[in-house]
């Protein structure tokens, strides 16, 4: 492959990475303006945006696929595996995703997007319980507490470091004692 057939792909590339973007942003803001958003609330919409965004740039740039192309196994992948480990999600955010993807699905549907949308909606409402139960659990804590609370003390810090005895086999795999081995260079 010559140099200017890697410029000209990477060029393409930039093309389409910059179309994609522009998509993205105005199924977004498209989405976002239907009247199903018309009675939520501004973290609900701040949040739709952020799902919105995330499973576009999932099916665009992690699954390199058009938006035509998605699948039921796409959405079952970014709600049991995409989601749940990329995204910052915590439990209170995470409960809407699977009535937002729908949405999305239908509205993705109703603009000509995607043809199947109905399967695809099943397929949300089908993995809606593995999604949830993958999201980190994390306490809240009750405004007004925290840092707080723990300023003034000095939290113990465990040592995950193992101590090595001298006569121990050494922990680098050599299959020397300790005190023959890296126990030398202290």
């Amino acid at each position: 492959m010559a140099l200017t057939d890697i410029l000209e792909k990477s060029a393409d590339e930039r093309k389409r990475e910059k179309r994609l973007v522009h998509l993205t942003n105005s199924l977004t803001r498209d989405f976002l303006a239907t009247p199903f958003f018309k009675k939520k609330t501004a973290s609900y919409k701040k949040n739709a945006d952020y799902i919105t965004k995330s499973f576009l740039d999932y099916i665009f740039f992690v699954e390199h696929k058009e938006i035509r192309e998605t699948e039921a196994r796409h959405i079952q992948q970014f709600l049991t595996f995409y989601a749940p480990n990329k995204l910052n999600l915590t439990t209170e955010k995470a409960k809407p995703v699977p009535e937002i993807l729908s949405k999305l699905v239908e509205f993705l549907e109703a603009e000509g997007h995607i043809r199947p949308g109905l399967q695809l909606v099943k397929t949300v409402k089908e993995y809606k319980r593995d999604f949830l139960k993958l999201i980190p659990r994390k306490r809240a804590r009750p405004k007004g507490q925290g840092a707080s609370r723990t300023r003034g003390r000095s939290k113990k810090v465990q040592k995950t470091e193992i101590k090595v005895g001298r006569n121990d086999p050494c922990p680098c795999g050599s299959g020397k004692k300790y005190k023959k081995c890296c126990g030398r260079l202290k």
